[in-house]
């Protein structure tokens, strides 16, 4: 059974419960500090799948995972929309005043802006690189009035209080994450992909490149542009479409956007439950 799912973070990230929550409980995780790292794990065979964080429904795109998915050489073959509730932990019982310092993922930080500057404003909140992992620092220092922000079952993994639940900014909070494997995958049921293209440098290319999904009536969930690094003031384009790779209208599509695009991408086909 290939259940060794690489993940950012420590036991108890957001990744860790989305790769659960798409696999099931018995998942083998493999660790890894960066989100880099999980492309390396899987490519060379130290992981079946990896999982990465893409976009938050508050926070956008997530800028690192945009440009792995552009150089490295992995397939996404699954989606899952989690929905993240962030929690103020403590190593005991302490009341808001108390707390000096907030440690937390930026991603998180961001996410709970507002709770931090109207409840927390004395606090020196510091970034690390990752949420559970916040806790499982906050549980090795020798002071007691500081805290972190992660998922409830951080705390639970790692022994510690939550003081706080929800308190994210935005209550309807998102973060879609993708399934990596070094294989694309052929399943039947696929209704989803995602590719990167870039538009050559001619009036109208872009408008072009839409016009072959809206003539065979593809839908778009998603179009970000993104700097190519390669030139100032050159995008490329990142895109979600309502087809599996392998239908005829995806090909066709993929087929035609050639004629107006330097290089077109595939990240993935995978299944993804329609809102």
């Amino acid at each position: 059974m290939k259940n060794r799912v690489a993940f950012q973070g420590e036991r108890g990230a957001f990744s860790e419960i989305a790769a659960i929550k798409y696999f099931g409980p018995f998942i083998k995780p493999v660790l890894c500090k960066t989100f880099g790292e999980i492309f390396w794990k899987v490519n060379n065979k130290e992981a079946d799948y990896g999982i990465l964080p893409i976009e938050n429904s508050q926070t956008g795109g997530i800028n690192e995972a945009h440009d792995l998915l552009l150089h490295e050489k992995l397939f996404a073959v699954g989606e899952v929309k989690l929905k993240v509730e962030h929690c103020l932990i403590t190593k005991d019982e302490i009341d808001f005043k108390l707390i000096e310092k907030v440690y937390s993922h930026p991603q998180a930080l961001a996410q709970c802006e507002g709770f931090l500057s109207k409840n927390l404003p004395h606090c020196q909140i510091i970034p690390v690189y990752d949420t559970a992992g916040s806790v499982k620092m906050i549980k090795g220092l020798k002071e007691s009035n500081v805290a972190a922000i992660a998922s409830n079952w951080a705390a639970e993994l790692y022994v510690l209080k939550i003081i706080k639940k929800g308190i994210q900014d935005n209550k309807h909070n998102y973060t879609r994450f993708l399934v990596l494997s070094p294989e694309v995958s052929t399943d039947p049921k696929c209704n989803k992909t995602s590719i990167i293209f870039a538009v050559v440098s001619r009036p109208g290319a872009l408008y072009k490149c839409l016009k072959e999904f809206a003539l065979r009536d593809i839908n778009l969930t998603r179009l970000e542009s993104r700097p190519s690094k390669q030139k100032p003031w050159e995008y490329i384009f990142y895109t979600d479409f309502e087809k599996g790779l392998f239908e005829q209208s995806a090909q066709e599509t993929l087929e035609q956007l050639k004629k107006h695009t330097t290089f077109v991408k595939v990240i993935g086909t995978y299944y993804s439950e329609m809102e």
